[in-house]
């Protein structure tokens, strides 16, 4: 019998790259309390730093017991990958429904707009952003970050293939497109911090997307 490969779904994706929790939220209460320490990790971390950073502070913030925490995660690199991967997914459904509503656009229109998300959603927050690209390299395994990156390649090799006309190397498209964005952030983000100058940088990308299209 022939087998036949099945690519997984957005939902599936997202679950393969989540960090491992030590009970899985069911209910509406326990949900609200893993979205809050989380929130709670991200105020606290940007005040104090993340060696500063505390279990029982971030409890308190969240208006949690500190052994809710552990209910969820075994200890302060557990929430900060959970944390990394939250923002991640989010970011990668937005750009889903951006593509879905660009079906049938120029090649280069449907870039700029995955760009242009990206680039306002990292701006929205910078600080953010910056802290946690810099925590990715400490807490997030190599496996979990391939993961990521597929994700996100597969967004843009799903979004290209729905243009009018779609590149001629489409595999090569949405792997460049997708270094182009997220190596110019990040390492904006990285070297420059929360006061990268992404207006500078987003004509610049916005070229180096269309030759890439080209």
């Amino acid at each position: 019998m022939r087998h036949v490969r099945v690519s997984p779904t957005a939902a599936q994706q997202a679950e393969q790259a989540a960090p491992a929790t030590r009970r899985r939220p069911r209910q509406s209460r326990s949900r609200a309390s893993l979205t809050a320490l989380q929130q709670a990790f991200v105020q606290v971390l940007l005040e104090r730093g993340y060696a500063k950073t505390t279990v029982r502070e971030v409890s308190a913030v969240a208006g949690v017991a500190v052994g809710t925490f552990y209910q969820y995660v075994c200890n302060m690199d557990g929430l900060a990958a959970l944390c990394i991967h939250q923002h991640v997914h989010t970011l990668a459904d937005a750009l889903r429904r951006e593509a879905a509503a660009r079906r049938g656009a120029d090649r280069r229109e449907i870039a700029a707009a995955l760009l242009t998300l990206q680039l306002d959603a990292v701006q929205r927050q910078p600080a953010a952003w910056s802290a946690l690209f810099q925590l990715e390299r400490r807490v997030s395994p190599l496996d979990a970050y391939r993961r990521h990156y597929r994700q996100y390649v597969d967004i843009w090799r799903a979004a290209l293939a729905a243009a009018a006309e779609p590149p001629p190397r489409l595999d090569g498209a949405a792997s460049m497109a997708h270094c182009l964005c997220y190596g110019a952030i990040s390492q904006a983000l990285l070297s420059q911090g929360p006061a990268a100058d992404f207006t500078a940088l987003r004509p610049e990308l916005e070229a180096a997307l269309s030759a890439c299209l080209g």
